[in-house]
């Protein structure tokens, strides 16, 4: 259960860093920009090809990435994320990644409905981000631990099983980036009301096993899922496409704590530019409910985890060398 969106934004980041320091070793171009601001823009202009957004792309450079990092948004930052999002574009068309959004704008008790997605959807996009930074390990008993640590081999095949079991539960609906399941619940089409949560817990166990993916696409999924399941819960009094729609902004807000980035990436992706309203209100509720679960965004939770480890590696390998030396 994976996206593309998490190798195009690190090909992306490392391909711009690369030909930044290439352009600026031979005083050709890029001499203004800093590492920080290369990486930046190739990420999120990585994001903008995924996911033909280029507004998105944008928005998630300085929502997601300039988030306590100093960053100096110069124009040429947000021109070289807009490029790669128009090149795609010109190369592919300028249609929307899922179908086109072709339901209500707006519902009978709009606000309460607007109130319940961002309540239901922060709570497990909490528990999903929490669920994420803690691993299986950081969940597990004590007198696990060392043993899930030491034999990856083991709990990847005990994860593989679970995932497999969920995948035939659902007759394949969890795996891959769940397209399928936002696009028929986008036309409206029935759709599992359990699959959301089987998503969830398989884009966990999949995220567990270490295997590389975004989480962007899953979780979109996973959103149309709840807000099928809400549609079930309501009786169908209102427009399944709208609740489906509400929930993808709102989960993906709750687990990534960037509502902004959350609401214009589904926006694009599903043209539903008259909604965006509505999609930034549930986005930024889920968003406030989810940092009672999980405090600290998940991105940057695993960005300190990983620079951590960086650091005892490089104090390792540098008692090691003076001991040898000695």
């Amino acid at each position: 259960s994976v996206g593309r969106e998490g190798p195009s934004v690190q090909v992306g980041a490392a391909v711009m860093l690369s030909w930044g320091n290439f352009c600026r070793k031979y005083n050709f171009a890029f001499r203004g920009l800093s590492t920080n601001e290369l990486v930046a823009t190739g990420a999120a202009g990585g994001l903008a090809a995924a996911f033909n957004a280029p507004l998105a792309g944008v928005i998630f450079a300085i929502e997601e990435l300039g988030r306590g990092v100093m960053l100096r948004w110069e124009r040429r930052v947000l021109l070289g994320v807009l490029a790669a999002g128009f090149i795609l574009v010109a190369i592919q068309g300028n249609s929307p990644y899922f179908p086109a959004y072709k339901g209500a704008t707006a519902i009978p008790y709009l606000y309460l409905w607007l109130a319940i997605c961002g309540v239901v959807c922060g709570v497990l996009g909490g528990i999903f981000g929490r669920l994420l930074a803690k691993g299986l390990a950081g969940l597990s008993p004590l007198k696990w631990r060392d043993w899930i640590r030491k034999h990856p081999i083991y709990v990847a095949l005990l994860l593989g099983l679970v995932l497999a079991a969920m995948g035939t539960y659902s007759e394949g609906q969890t795996y891959g980036t769940g397209y399928n399941v936002v696009a028929r619940a986008l036309e409206g089409q029935l759709v599992s009301p359990e699959v959301g949560i089987l998503k969830l817990f398989a884009t966990v166990t999949t995220y567990w096993n270490g295997i590389a993916g975004g989480i962007f696409t899953p979780s979109l999924t996973t959103g149309a899922g709840i807000g099928t399941m809400l549609w079930e819960i309501s009786n169908g009094m209102v427009d399944q496409r709208f609740l489906v729609i509400l929930c993808m902004a709102a989960f993906l807000a709750g687990g990534t704590q960037s509502p902004v980035t959350a609401s214009v990436v589904v926006m694009e992706m599903t043209g539903a530019q008259p909604v965006l309203i509505w999609l930034l209100i549930s986005s930024i509720i889920a968003s406030i409910i989810s940092r009672q679960f999980s405090p600290k965004p998940f991105y940057h939770f695993a960005a300190g985890r990983f620079r951590q480890r960086m650091q005892e590696q490089q104090a390792e390998d540098l008692r090691r060398n003076e001991i040898q030396e000695k």
